[in-house]
């Protein structure tokens, strides 16, 4: 009984992913009071703009981008594709490419007028590539 529930246990722990990404979506321009990790991601995001114009522009939603376990030899690309509330199927796109490491993060920013002119983002898909070879692909719930 015992090696059976053992065996199940380490069954169920695989890998980590080779692609995490965290997302934030920065409603407000003032500091929220509730839960401590919400208040210090928009003290975060805020910091540093002095005028409600530059608050209003901080405004929008952040992808914090994280991979580990690739070669280390070739350039890493991420792809970022995603689309806005008021743009309907048009797919947008950005991304970065990055110095050849096994491991790095990076951050995406949709905000600024885009994101006060288009709106949020309701769905999204990030591709990872190590050089020119697709590594993995993960996206929002809502990307078909």
């Amino acid at each position: 009984m015992f090696f059976a529930l053992a065996t199940l246990f380490l069954a169920s722990c695989g890998a980590p992913e080779s692609l995490r990404i965290r997302q934030f979506h920065l409603r407000e321009t003032k500091v929220a009071t509730g839960h401590p990790f919400i208040r210090a991601e928009t003290s975060k995001r805020l910091h540093g703009a002095v005028t409600e114009k530059e608050r209003l522009l901080r405004r929008g939603n952040y992808y914090h981008i994280r991979w580990h376990g690739l070669s280390g030899k070739k350039p890493v690309k991420v792809v970022f594709e995603y689309r806005l509330a008021r743009t309907g199927a048009e797919v947008r796109k950005t991304g970065f490419v990055a110095a050849a490491s096994k491991k790095g993060d990076r951050e995406i920013v949709i905000g600024g007028a885009e994101y006060l002119k288009f709106g949020h983002v309701q769905s999204w898909r990030a591709t990872l590539y190590d050089g020119e070879t697709k590594v993995l692909v993960k996206e929002s719930y809502l990307w078909d």
